[in-house]
């Protein structure tokens, strides 16, 4: 009995102290919560209007896609195929930016459905990490390329590296759950009999890149399927898309 009353004077000594902050705050000194209960609340033109000026070119559920982060992943784009920015066209550059940024509101809806959606967490082990770090490398011709990509892109080091493939792995597990694609044996035989003249020989010749064109052309199809019915439409007026910010040229 003792420990119980002494716990109900303790949560009665804490209410009273917030208690008197509360009646300080609001009547005294007029601190935060005086602020935030009678500060004029903010606009939402203002709001757009500043997250313009901030280059902010997206806004998924109020989370900001950067103008930056456009450009630096359509420079990475071209630089993986031998190209600069300065060799393409300004018709060319808008159609990257375009995809960029639907790609990046993609990511970000993937990011916060696993957030509220899994009851599990997807769990991406060390060596899965390891692997897809091995074969990230692979794309650079030497450290130093990837060191100077990593700074630029305020990265700090193989740390960073590891964690943007350890969330880039984890929202790839969460899509194959999501958009669940299978190929069956009579699924690939019943392609290749419809298709017999463009395929010299027999069936088993050509039995696994059938089934992995197949795979892939049945993952298309789903994850646009899943990217309609279930991220776009269940984000509908919580993505906000800032055209004039985001196909600006340098210069304009």
């Amino acid at each position: 009995m003792r420990d119980v009353a002494k716990a109900m004077a303790i949560r009665f000594g804490v209410y009273g102290v917030l208690v008197v902050y509360l009646a300080c705050d609001l009547f005294v000194f007029q601190g935060p919560v005086y602020k935030s209960l009678n500060e004029p609340q903010r606009d939402e033109k203002t709001e757009i209007a500043e997250a313009k000026a901030s280059g902010v070119v997206a806004r998924v559920y109020y989370r900001p896609i950067f103008r930056a982060q456009v450009e630096e992943k359509m420079v990475e784009y071209l630089w993986r195929r031998g190209r600069i920015i300065e060799e393409t066209t300004a018709g060319e550059r808008k159609l990257l930016r375009q995809v960029i940024v639907n790609e990046l509101i993609d990511d970000e809806l993937v990011k916060l459905q696993i957030k509220v959606s899994m009851t599990e967490e997807v769990h991406v082990r060390g060596s899965q990490i390891d692997q897809a770090l091995a074969s990230e490398m692979k794309r650079y011709p030497s450290e130093e390329v990837f060191g100077t990509l990593a700074e630029r892109a305020a990265w700090l080091g193989l740390k960073e590296r590891r964690m943007r493939l350890a969330a880039r792995i984890q929202r790839a597990e969460h899509l194959a759950r999501m958009v669940d694609v299978k190929v069956s044996e009579e699924e690939a035989k019943n392609w290749f009999e419809g298709n017999r003249n463009s395929f010299p020989g027999v069936f088993e010749d050509h039995r696994i890149a059938i089934i992995d064109a197949l795979f892939i052309e049945k993952r298309d199809r789903g994850w646009k399927k899943f990217r309609v019915e279930k991220l776009r439409r269940y984000a509908k007026g919580k993505i906000d898309l800032f055209e004039e910010v985001l196909y600006k040229e340098e210069g304009e």
